[in-house]
């Protein structure tokens, strides 16, 4: 497990030397294949997780075998926290999206050496707050239509995982149509089409799993 790269998560990036290494001892380290799982719905509120690299995501299941992708978290982002601070569980399943390295730390570790370390819990607040806004963006984007749904869920990753070049904003995601599909509530086949209009329009290029946003604020233009 290389320290280094654990003291580069914004969770632990300000603490001191000391106060680091007094904590080194909690960090497993797995490393996961892609597609691999790292926990099920049934496993949730054992452990909190950081992404040490790679990518991940967080997917709900629900009748009939459908899955909605709740999130996707990337080096740096850590999960798994709010049902150890509050002890209920929001089930899920986490798999990797392409070969990554997790970290994990048990509920009994977090509540003896992170729970009552302030520096650590102002930093599991921001990110708290963070993810509220975004659930109440993703509210009031539920009325919209399809279309109108997959530019913003477009949009969104561009702002998250996004890396700008002279030709527009690359989705550093390797993300399917149906993954796209499993994030803002459609179907593949609605995707598949809205992605053709889209490339019609000069919006996007994509090249297999590669998307590039050309002019990512013209996808707001029917908002």
């Amino acid at each position: 497990m290389k320290v280094d790269l654990i003291r580069t998560v914004p969770l632990f990036s300000t603490l001191t030397d000391e106060e680091f290494n007094a904590l080194a001892h909690i960090f497993v380290s797995r490393s996961y294949r892609r597609n691999q799982i790292i926990f099920l719905e049934e496993q949730t509120g054992d452990y909190m997780y950081l992404v040490l690299s790679g990518k991940v995501k967080v997917a709900k299941s629900a009748p009939g075998g459908k899955e909605t992708i709740i999130a996707i978290h990337r080096a740096g982002d850590f999960f798994g926290e709010m049902s150890l601070l509050d002890g209920r569980t929001s089930p899920a399943t986490v798999s990797a999206m392409e070969d990554s390295r997790i970290i994990s730390v048990s509920g009994a570790d977090f509540h003896k050496y992170l729970l009552h370390n302030e520096k650590v819990m102002l930093e599991i607040i921001h990110v708290l707050c963070a993810r509220l806004r975004e659930v109440w963006q993703t509210q009031s984007q539920s009325h919209r239509t399809a279309d109108s749904r997959i530019r913003m869920g477009l949009y969104d990753l561009a702002e998250k995982h996004g890396v700008r070049d002279s030709h527009g904003t690359i989705i550093d995601l390797k993300i399917t149509h149906q993954e796209l599909a499993e994030m803002v509530g459609t179907s593949r086949e609605t995707v598949t089409r809205a992605m053709a209009r889209l490339r019609d329009e000069g919006l996007v290029e994509v090249s297999g799993r590669r998307i590039t946003l050309l002019d990512p604020q013209r996808l707001l233009g029917d908002r």
